[in-house]
């Protein structure tokens, strides 16, 4: 399994299991997203890996970018739900399977603005993890 599908494994697997924001998207959570997906989800939108290697350690910069979409008026839904997604991943603990492990992740930014049609609101999300490979 490469990192990147460790990663996403877990952090599906912690915003699924998260109470507030299943509250808000019910647990659509998506690396592609159905037709005619109801709304509001969460897509992954990007995971780009960087290595970050040292002497001693195999490690890598993981960014994972995503996406909150809402239909909902105004920004607030969308807010809410990038809120969440902020607070269930920030600094939490995610189990990597092997050989990978979590030394941390954290939130880099949310930008939330038009979803490029007039209904839609888009909260983009990126956060920073460090992983390193046994």
């Amino acid at each position: 399994m490469s990192v990147e599908a460790a990663l996403q494994k877990a952090i599906v697997g912690k915003l699924k299991a998260d109470a507030a924001l299943s509250a808000i998207i019910a647990g659509r959570i998506y690396d592609r997203v159905p037709a005619g997906a109801a709304l509001p989800y969460v897509a992954i939108r990007n995971i780009q890996a960087v290595e970050d290697g040292a002497d001693c350690i195999d490690g890598l910069e993981v960014f994972i970018d995503l996406d909150v979409w809402s239909n909902a008026v105004g920004k607030v839904e969308a807010s809410r739900a990038a809120s969440a997604v902020r607070a269930a991943l920030s600094l939490m603990p995610l189990v990597l399977d092997e050989p990978y492990a979590l030394t941390e992740i954290g939130h880099r930014d949310t930008n939330i603005g038009d979803g490029g049609e007039e209904i839609l609101t888009r909260a983009r999300m990126t956060f920073r993890a460090l992983v390193e490979s046994a």
